[in-house]
């Protein structure tokens, strides 16, 4: 395509791209706006740093990589790149554009999904999408053995760095990528304080031949193509997480919603993915009408993020186990008074509660944002006869269901400007996959509207703008991470040495050891830092380093986790005495310590004691 229509293209959709597509460019502007309301904290009004908040502020835009072998089987490689250098980058701190925004950004851009821009392209794309750091990279194969080259483009100069390279056997293609990740994230940020092993050890869980499938997966045309090589990756690593959250996005486009639930309820809670699978696994709880976890769903991500469409559906939930509701959709109309479909829910709730005045004055600003809307007419047709005349309903007939059979839930979205064709096509009646239970469309509502039958129901927030809720978890996160700075700075170690401990538990080494340079950054006292560093560089095999850390912490003070990663160490090497001494120092400090005793076990097991 010439690039005189792609600017063209470009700055037709530029208002769509920006606001759908570049969620880390809208949390710096969320970010600016915190810090002007966050000026109750005195500490704030001093300049922030990006380091303060552990948040590098670059943002990368990583192409798939092309594939200059002549294998077209291999094909799957070039989407595999950006998969593992996003996740890479997005762990050491660096802002990434995902695959679905990447896809957006193409479709809205009248190219294809796979398309391969030149280099030219790609910097009026990037200038767009408001990045700082665009990376290309290509790839060959031959004899099992791949090369792949990347290079960075750095937008404000504009500049390209020198060509960075790896070369490996193909069964070895996860260490690759991973390597290639740490050049590129040294190349963008030259100070970055993390170590080269512990990129290397963030992969060493996933099997290649798992990852292999998951990419299928998510590049497969076909939604059962997809499904299939999916369910086969989470076969082969039940722990992948990817791979289960994209599970769950093929089921639930399949309107397989059982299955969808299932495959939601694997991602772990408090993960960067957690808040949309609830999301989803909300949904999907509501469609096949299992009202109680749907309601905890939603709750669960209200707790944290009280988003109109998320409390529009935990209200639905409630509402639909026969409870009282109103308060959630009062709640939602005053934060968005614009959604024709929140007033139209809001006076179903009241319609419920026999609270026929507050309805219709519901029903009647829904008709003002939107007065084609013909089953908010008939709702004001029904709430009029019920406030003036009840007996003048028809008398009751069969249901809609027992004379036509299922139909549809009613869906939120009057409005889909900012929708894309798939999640338009997914929002209307005929995809919706309602249960049975939960019966009403517009010609069912129009002709029951003066009937005793007529029953309508609230409109379910599907299609929702998923970039909002990874914006606003991601300005949360950050918002949370800069109030840090009006704590002292012992307890601001504290509270980053607790965070790095929930993602050393998690298995998401590069995020803790980030959170521990943090905390040391803030208290250069503080043992559990320290302690915390060791922990992540013997998971990642650095032992002289994970030495060294613990022996830091132990100067700085004595404490059990220190030693119990010397002991770790000792026991790995045989240095029984060693092993032996940590763990005594350990058990000394704290003798209920269940590590510590497991450890203690091992030493005895070699020693050939009982």
């Amino acid at each position: 395509m010439p690039n005189s229509i792609i600017t063209s293209v470009v700055t037709e959709t530029r208002g769509r791209i920006v606001f759908r597509v570049l969620e880390a460019r809208l949390c710096r502007r969320f970010l600016l706006s915190a810090l002007a309301v966050l000026v109750v904290f005195p500490s704030f009004a001093q300049t922030q740093s990006t380091a303060d908040s552990g948040w590098d502020g670059h943002l990368v835009w990583v192409l798939p990589f092309e594939n200059n072998s002549s294998q077209a089987g291999l094909d799957w490689l070039g989407a595999s790149f950006p998969d593992i250098l996003d996740q890479r980058l997005t762990s050491a701190g660096f802002l990434t554009i995902r695959r679905e925004d990447r896809r957006y950004a193409m479709q809205h851009l009248g190219l294809p999904a796979d398309f391969h821009p030149t280099q030219a392209t790609a910097y009026r794309i990037a200038q767009t999408l408001d990045a700082d750091y665009v990376v290309f990279g290509n790839y060959t194969v031959a004899k099992g053995r791949i090369t792949a080259t990347a290079r960075v483009l750095e937008m404000h100069g504009p500049s390209m760095a020198p060509p960075l390279e790896e070369q490996g056997n193909l069964d070895q293609l996860i260490n690759l990528e991973d390597e290639l990740a740490w050049k590129i994230a040294l190349q963008v940020n030259p100070r970055l304080n993390l170590d080269e092993q512990t990129f290397l050890a963030a992969s060493r869980d996933l099997r290649l031949d798992a990852f292999e499938n998951y990419i299928r997966g998510s590049v497969e045309p076909g939604v059962e193509e997809r499904i299939g090589h999916l369910n086969k990756a989470v076969q082969i690593s039940p722990g992948y997480v990817q791979a289960w959250f994209a599970l769950g996005h093929a089921y639930f486009e399949n309107q397989q919603y059982d299955q969808a639930e299932a495959a939601f309820a694997k991602v772990p809670k408090g993960g960067r993915l957690s808040l949309e699978a609830m999301f989803y696994a909300g949904l999907s709880s509501l469609y096949i009408g299992n009202y109680v976890n749907a309601q905890a769903d939603f709750s669960a991500i209200a707790s944290v993020l009280p988003m109109p469409e998320v409390l529009n559906n935990e209200g639905i939930a409630v509402n639909r186990r026969g409870q009282n509701g109103t308060a959630f959709f009062q709640r939602i109309v005053e934060m968005d008074p614009q959604s024709p479909d929140y007033w139209f829910n809001l006076a179903v709730s009241e319609r419920r509660q026999k609270n026929y005045p507050a309805a219709l004055n519901a029903v009647a600003q829904c008709l003002a944002l939107h007065p084609q809307d013909e089953e908010a007419q008939n709702l004001r047709k029904n709430l009029t006869i019920l406030k003036d005349d009840p007996s003048s309903l028809a008398p009751s007939q069969a249901t809609a269901a027992e004379k036509n059979g299922p139909a549809k839930e009613t869906i939120s979205g009057s409005d889909d400007s900012n929708q894309t064709d798939s999640t338009r096509a997914a929002s209307s009646p005929e995809a919706s996959g309602a249960a049975p239970d939960d019966i009403a469309t517009s010609a069912q509502a129009s002709s029951d509207a003066a009937s005793a039958d007529y029953e309508p129901l609230e409109r379910i927030a599907r299609a929702y703008d998923e970039s909002s809720l990874r914006q606003g978890a991601f300005a949360i996160e950050q918002m949370n991470a800069l109030k840090l700075r009006s704590l002292p700075a012992a307890e601001r170690a504290q509270r980053l040495c607790q965070q790095g401990r929930e993602y050393v538990n998690d298995g998401l080494l590069l995020e803790a050891e980030r959170q521990f340079q943090l905390a040391v950054a803030a208290d250069p006292n503080s043992a559990a830092a320290y302690a915390g560093l060791s922990e992540v560089h013997e998971y990642a095999g650095s032992v002289k380093i994970a030495q060294q850390e613990a022996n830091k912490s132990l100067q700085t003070q004595p404490n059990a986790a220190a030693y119990l990663v010397l002991a770790r160490i000792a026991l790995s090497q045989h240095s029984l005495l060693d092993a032996r001494k940590n763990v005594d120092d350990a058990l000394q400090l704290e003798p209920s310590n269940s590590a510590a005793k497991g450890i203690l076990q091992a030493i005895q097991a070699q020693q050939g004691q009982p």
